[in-house]
């Protein structure tokens, strides 16, 4: 038997489930989470889902979305708990606490940087997407997946292979995409929603961001900051960063792409890597996680010296990808 046939076959004799999503909750994680949820319930299970961070506006489409918790009733009591795309428990944020006593852990990543926690592990760092290793424990409860399972699920392939860009795309990620296709998910539809569905004061604020950015380390690092102040300015929240970073991924040359964010009691910190620079490793060096292509990492410190602190950690990595 498969991890993932394992996986489901011990889901299916637990009665509620609880389904956690890392900190500040991306499209793979949001649309594995839901897709799973989806079957669960389908097959007479209860099934919660939560998420420290909420979930962020443009996710706010995905079908289950609105069944999304950031609290938990402290009445609920789990007989399982799957984390999803988290290298660690405490990457579920405040909720990983609501693991504590639950008797079964599952871990369901596609991470280098997992530590391999939990009873029963399904890792993956060669799929392109958590969606690509949750799949298989869908399709065990639901060979034919409906149509909002499937938009779950192509909005998760969607958005963590940048559009199907990455380096880290394989012929799996257009295998899954053309079953989630056949099954009635629209790749246009969702693509709509994500990335040309922005609100006029994420616009602004991306405007701001841009007019501050550093370029450093002869034109490989790019950065730029998101404050409060800034957020003022442009009335709008942080959560309507969403895609700065990756704005500042399209310069020509850049290999580091960074964005520190002043949230209001600390700084969080959004990488990406491009040519072989690894943002998990630099992440990884502050406590955070990710993948290659994209990582992150929190802390408590003066917005300064952080920045002073990842430019170094980046440095580093630039050295050790050039040798």
């Amino acid at each position: 038997m498969s991890p993932a046939a394992k996986i489901a076959e011990t889901l299916k004799s637990r009665q509620h489930i609880l389904l956690l999503n890392h900190v500040s909750p991306d499209g793979d994680c949001l649309g594995s989470t839901l897709a799973l949820a989806r079957v669960l319930r389908a097959a007479g299970q209860r099934a919660t889902v939560g998420s420290s961070d909420g979930v962020p506006v443009m996710y706010r489409f995905l079908p289950g979305s609105n069944t999304v918790l950031a609290e938990i009733p402290d009445g609920e009591r789990f007989d399982a708990v799957v984390f999803m795309e988290c290298s660690s428990p405490e990457r579920a944020g405040a909720l990983a606490a609501r693991a504590a006593g639950v008797p079964l852990w599952v871990n369901v990543d596609h991470h280098v940087s997992n530590t391999g926690y939990g009873d029963l592990v399904l890792l993956d760092a060669e799929a392109a997407a958590v969606a690509e290793v949750v799949f298989p424990i869908v399709t065990a409860f639901q060979p034919r997946l409906d149509a909002e399972t499937a938009v779950c699920l192509m909005t998760a392939l969607l958005t963590d292979t940048g559009s199907f860009h990455y380096a880290s795309v394989t012929p799996r990620s257009f295998e899954l995409a053309a079953e989630l296709l056949r099954a009635g998910a629209s790749p246009m539809a969702i693509f709509d929603q994500v990335y040309e569905n922005r609100s006029a004061a994420s616009v602004r604020l991306l405007g701001l961001a841009l007019t501050r950015m550093t370029i450093c380390e002869d034109g490989r690092v790019a950065w730029t900051t998101v404050t409060q102040e800034m957020l003022k300015e442009a009335k709008a929240t942080m959560e309507e960063s969403e895609g700065i970073v990756g704005a500042l991924r399209t310069v020509g040359g850049i290999q580091v792409a960074i964005l520190f964010k002043e949230e209001a009691n600390e700084i969080s910190v959004s990488l990406r890597g491009v040519g072989g620079v690894r943002a998990n490793v630099i992440a990884e060096a502050f406590g955070g996680g990710g993948h290659a292509a994209a990582a992150g990492f929190t802390v408590k410190e003066p917005l300064d010296e952080v920045v002073r602190r990842t430019l170094a950690a980046v440095r580093l990595e630039l050295g050790a990808a050039t040798r």
